[in-house]
């Protein structure tokens, strides 16, 4: 009967010792929940970062404790890498997509397989997604302390906010003007919508992917919008330094971003939803594929 508050938490049982204290867990079984039980899992969008790659899957390996990379599409050997990679470290998944989809894509994939993996029950609604760059802009240092935030101030989604010091004016302004955009629509006073370092709890996800788009770099915007609009509790005060910039969007991407910015509040304000299909060949096959990587005779054939 305990295990339908407790699921996992078998190691509380010895510690109810009558029925006060009994009903005293159950009340608080959604805190304890968050706070001892939450599993870390991180989804990595990859396209062609090889430079890059094996150093930061080695930095989040030992912080989290599910690897999810997203190939979208790479022409180097970004799949090679990952392939190597989840040969050695056990929960480390590779979905493989063979065209380029863009950073909101990748993240899309990354998000339907976590809703795959809760499917299977390997994961829970109150666990954690980490989600960054593969190319070294975010520190993977960073995740623990902000996992330990999130749950301190005991919010669904923590956007976090950067320090501009290293990226040029412009950037800063433009910006300035997608967060104020955003803070508009969302009804949530934002600081910072577009840093790559966010923490969403996995409920958040499936509501999310209602409105979401996923073309070229709205995921931000979408993400932001969304969950605010979702009535998630989200906090975006967690400031982070950058370790370097990296020109990447166009003034031409950032127009698009705004007008699907516009696009998902209409849909949400009038209601247009669109299905949130995970269990598909390619989260099937991801999963298949990665598990068979972690088999010893996986291993010993890579030598």
């Amino acid at each position: 009967m305990f295990s339908d508050w407790f699921g996992d938490a078998r190691f509380l049982y010895p510690s109810i010792c009558g029925v006060k204290t009994f009903f005293l867990i159950k009340s608080f079984h959604p805190i304890l929940t968050r706070i001892t039980l939450s599993k870390t899992l991180v989804v990595l969008p990859v396209y062609n970062e090889a430079k890059t790659l094996a150093n930061i899957l080695l930095r989040l390996s030992h912080r989290v404790d599910i690897l999810i990379c997203v190939n979208d599409g790479s022409q180097d050997d970004s799949l090679e890498i990952l392939t190597r990679f989840a040969r050695k470290r056990k929960n480390t998944y590779v979905v493989n997509q063979p065209q380029n989809s863009g950073m909101a894509g990748a993240l899309k994939a990354g998000f339907l397989f976590v809703l795959y993996l809760e499917k299977r029950r390997l994961i829970h609604a109150e666990d954690i997604v980490v989600t960054i760059d593969a190319d070294g802009q975010h520190k993977p240092e960073y995740i623990p302390q902000i996992v330990q935030y999130l749950t301190r101030k005991m919010v669904d989604v923590v956007l976090t906010r950067r320090n501009f010091a290293v990226y040029p004016k412009y950037k800063v302004l433009g910006n300035w003007f997608l967060t104020r955009t955003n803070s508009i629509l969302s009804g949530m006073k934002y600081k910072d919508v577009e840093s790559g370092l966010r923490l969403l709890r996995v409920k958040t996800l499936k509501p999310i992917l209602s409105y979401y788009t996923g073309v070229k770099y709205s995921c931000a915007q979408e993400i932001a919008l969304v969950s605010a609009r979702s009535g998630f509790k989200i906090d975006n005060d967690f400031k982070v330094e950058i370790a370097y910039y990296r020109a990447g969007t166009t003034i031409w991407d950032g127009f698009i971003v705004l007008f699907l910015s516009f696009f998902a509040f209409i849909r949400f304000v009038l209601g247009l939803s669109g299905d949130v299909i995970f269990d598909t060949p390619l989260m099937r096959s991801s999963f298949a594929g990665s598990r068979a990587l972690w088999t010893r005779k996986g291993r010993r054939d890579k030598g």
